[in-house]
């Protein structure tokens, strides 16, 4: 079944750049019937603007040929909210339309995807909705399937506070209250790290299932290297073990990332959403192409 455009009336600007080897990226966009119509290139090193609306797929090809061709399948179906740091509206509009903007890139030889373990036709790189970092294929001959770095783990908690931030956005107060639970939780586990009780938490729990685990509070969590187990959002030793320094420090620098993400909430104005912020459509925006 091939994906075609559906009757849509919530606008998005699309920004995308050729950073890749390829001389040219051709860019097609599926209409109502499901038929590529070609609607222009972006040579290596320029970009792509393009209006178009939720629901719409577009393909991004090189050279001719079937699916072997295909870079990127890209549908919009959601509009993020839009968050100081990272923006996904005009500033100068006075009637906002929501933008995503991605750049298309190399695949570093020997990298696949974390879990899968398949390599890219591309790679996305998008600030706003990042996709999971690759890893390398090998390492001494195996696979590599170690946890994420300190950098990875850092921007992992600086993307999970950012929808935080939205939550709050479409919901005032859901974040401040998440953002407050978490950083409950995270104290609790540095004051005393050897009770295994304060980083086993069960996501049964009504205040912890409502307030953590349905927001983006869980991202932290999970960047931290809890882990889901029967019930249970688990970190660390189990058998009654102490967390070790290092794991210490890495919860005591997210909870600062949490604390400055919780004050901005509470001292900053309202920022006016770009229409389909709301969630009235669909979440996402990218599949790529293996």
């Amino acid at each position: 079944m091939h994906p075609s455009s559906e009757r849509g009336n919530i606008a998005v600007n699309i920004t995308v750049v050729n950073q890749t080897r390829y001389e040219s990226i051709q860019v097609y966009w599926i209409d109502y019937k499901g038929s590529e119509i070609y609607k222009g290139n972006i040579p290596r090193g320029g970009s792509w603007v393009q209006t178009t609306f939720i629901g719409h797929p577009w393909t991004f090809r090189v050279g001719d040929g079937g699916e072997e061709s295909v870079l990127l399948k890209y549908v919009p179906f959601r509009i993020a909210p839009t968050v100081i740091g990272a923006e996904t509206t005009s500033r100068e509009s006075k009637n906002p339309v929501g933008t995503q903007m991605f750049t298309l890139r190399d695949v570093p030889e020997g990298y696949v995807t974390r879990n899968e373990g398949l390599e890219p036709a591309c790679l996305v790189d998008d600030t706003i909705l990042p996709e999971p970092p690759l890893i390398n294929t090998y390492n001494n001959g195996e696979r590599n399937l170690s946890l994420f770095t300190v950098h990875e783990m850092e921007m992992a908690v600086k993307w999970s506070c950012f929808q935080i931030q939205r939550e709050d956005a479409a919901s005032p107060g859901v974040g401040v209250a998440a953002s407050k639970r978490l950083l409950q939780y995270l104290q609790n586990i540095c004051l005393q790290p050897n009770n295994t009780k304060y980083r086993r938490l069960r996501t049964g729990n009504r205040i912890f299932f409502e307030s953590i685990y349905s927001t983006g509070a869980r991202g932290v969590l999970l960047a931290l290297g809890f882990e889901e187990y029967f019930g249970y959002l688990e970190c660390g030793p189990s058998e009654g073990g102490a967390l070790n320094y290092e794991r210490l420090r890495q919860i005591s620098d997210a909870m600062m990332i949490v604390d400055r993400t919780l004050k901005l909430m509470m001292e900053s104005d309202a920022v006016v959403q770009p229409e389909g912020a709301d969630g009235r459509v669909g979440f996402g925006r990218t599949g790529m192409n293996f």
